[in-house]
Protein backbone atom coordinates (compact mmCIF):
# COMPACT_ATOMS: atom_id res chain seq x y z
CA UNK A 1 0.00 0.00 0.00
CA UNK A 2 1.41 3.48 -0.83
CA UNK A 3 -0.08 7.00 0.28
CA UNK A 4 -0.56 9.00 3.40
CA UNK A 5 -2.70 7.44 6.00
CA UNK A 6 -5.52 10.25 6.52
CA UNK A 7 -6.07 11.35 10.23
CA UNK A 8 -9.00 9.68 11.76
CA UNK A 9 -9.79 13.03 13.49
CA UNK A 10 -13.72 14.08 14.38
CA UNK A 11 -16.33 14.18 17.18
CA UNK A 12 -20.00 14.89 18.16
CA UNK A 13 -21.54 17.65 18.90
CA UNK A 14 -25.17 19.34 19.12
CA UNK A 15 -26.68 22.28 17.23
CA UNK A 16 -30.25 23.91 18.01
CA UNK A 17 -31.19 20.12 19.96
CA UNK A 18 -29.87 17.85 17.08
CA UNK A 19 -26.88 15.71 17.93
CA UNK A 20 -24.16 15.47 15.02
CA UNK A 21 -21.26 13.78 13.73
CA UNK A 22 -18.13 15.85 12.53
CA UNK A 23 -14.86 14.73 10.52
CA UNK A 24 -12.41 16.28 8.81
CA UNK A 25 -12.80 15.19 4.92
CA UNK A 26 -9.60 17.13 3.44
CA UNK A 27 -7.02 18.61 5.13
CA UNK A 28 -5.42 21.59 3.76
CA UNK A 29 -4.12 21.58 0.18
CA UNK A 30 -1.67 23.43 -2.05
CA UNK A 31 -2.52 23.48 -5.37
CA UNK A 32 -0.63 25.62 -8.12
CA UNK A 33 -3.36 24.55 -11.19
CA UNK A 34 -6.33 24.62 -8.76
CA UNK A 35 -5.54 26.86 -6.26
CA UNK A 36 -5.77 26.34 -2.81
CA UNK A 37 -7.79 24.41 -0.46
CA UNK A 38 -8.39 25.06 2.99
CA UNK A 39 -9.46 22.38 5.43
CA UNK A 40 -12.62 20.82 4.74
CA UNK A 41 -15.17 19.26 7.78
CA UNK A 42 -18.00 17.01 7.52
CA UNK A 43 -21.74 16.99 9.11
CA UNK A 44 -23.99 14.78 9.22
CA UNK A 45 -26.85 13.96 11.92
CA UNK A 46 -25.89 11.32 14.12
CA UNK A 47 -28.87 8.46 14.22
CA UNK A 48 -28.76 5.00 15.05
CA UNK A 49 -32.06 4.18 13.55
CA UNK A 50 -31.03 1.49 10.64
CA UNK A 51 -32.76 0.58 7.81
CA UNK A 52 -34.97 -2.87 6.91
CA UNK A 53 -31.58 -4.49 5.44
CA UNK A 54 -29.84 -3.27 8.53
CA UNK A 55 -27.63 -0.63 7.43
CA UNK A 56 -27.70 3.27 9.40
CA UNK A 57 -29.95 5.58 7.46
CA UNK A 58 -28.04 8.18 5.66
CA UNK A 59 -28.71 12.00 5.95
CA UNK A 60 -27.70 15.03 4.09
CA UNK A 61 -23.98 15.98 4.26
CA UNK A 62 -22.48 19.17 5.10
CA UNK A 63 -19.08 20.18 3.67
CA UNK A 64 -17.93 22.96 5.56
CA UNK A 65 -15.14 24.40 3.82
CA UNK A 66 -12.26 26.89 5.01
CA UNK A 67 -10.27 29.72 3.76
CA UNK A 68 -7.00 28.40 3.40
CA UNK A 69 -4.09 29.46 5.77
CA UNK A 70 -0.55 30.60 4.82
CA UNK A 71 1.99 29.27 7.59
CA UNK A 72 4.89 31.25 8.55
CA UNK A 73 7.41 28.49 7.85
CA UNK A 74 6.37 25.40 5.94
CA UNK A 75 6.91 22.12 7.63
CA UNK A 76 7.39 18.82 6.53
CA UNK A 77 4.82 17.78 8.90
CA UNK A 78 1.83 19.50 8.87
CA UNK A 79 0.20 20.24 12.14
CA UNK A 80 -2.92 19.03 13.00
CA UNK A 81 -6.23 20.79 12.34
CA UNK A 82 -7.55 22.38 15.46
CA UNK A 83 -10.86 22.51 15.67
CA UNK A 84 -12.55 24.80 18.15
CA UNK A 85 -16.29 23.27 19.32
CA UNK A 86 -17.76 26.43 19.49
CA UNK A 87 -16.79 28.09 16.12
CA UNK A 88 -18.12 24.60 14.76
CA UNK A 89 -21.56 25.10 16.11
CA UNK A 90 -21.44 28.81 14.82
CA UNK A 91 -20.27 27.50 11.45
CA UNK A 92 -22.83 24.74 11.41
CA UNK A 93 -25.37 27.37 12.63
CA UNK A 94 -24.65 29.42 9.45
CA UNK A 95 -24.95 26.48 7.14
CA UNK A 96 -28.65 26.12 8.84
CA UNK A 97 -29.30 29.67 8.03
CA UNK A 98 -27.99 29.41 4.02
CA UNK A 99 -30.60 26.52 3.80
CA UNK A 100 -28.82 23.30 4.81
CA UNK A 101 -31.19 21.00 6.98
CA UNK A 102 -30.03 18.23 8.72
CA UNK A 103 -32.66 16.27 8.31
CA UNK A 104 -33.39 16.29 4.74
CA UNK A 105 -32.19 13.66 2.40
CA UNK A 106 -30.27 14.11 -0.95
CA UNK A 107 -27.05 15.70 -2.20
CA UNK A 108 -24.47 17.22 -0.40
CA UNK A 109 -24.73 20.72 0.50
CA UNK A 110 -21.31 22.60 0.57
CA UNK A 111 -20.53 26.14 2.32
CA UNK A 112 -17.54 27.76 1.80
CA UNK A 113 -16.20 30.36 4.38
CA UNK A 114 -15.23 33.53 3.73
CA UNK A 115 -12.50 35.44 6.36
CA UNK A 116 -15.56 37.38 6.78
CA UNK A 117 -17.72 34.29 7.82
CA UNK A 118 -14.83 33.53 10.42
CA UNK A 119 -14.55 37.46 11.44
CA UNK A 120 -18.50 37.30 12.48
CA UNK A 121 -17.91 34.99 15.27
CA UNK A 122 -18.66 36.09 18.65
Amino acid sequence: MSGKKKRDIGGMITVEGVAMRWSVKSEPVRSASDGDIGLRLSVVMHDETKTRHGTLKAWRELILQYPFERQKHASRFPEKPKVDPEHLKQDIALAMEAGWEPHSRGRTFELVLEEEDLARRS
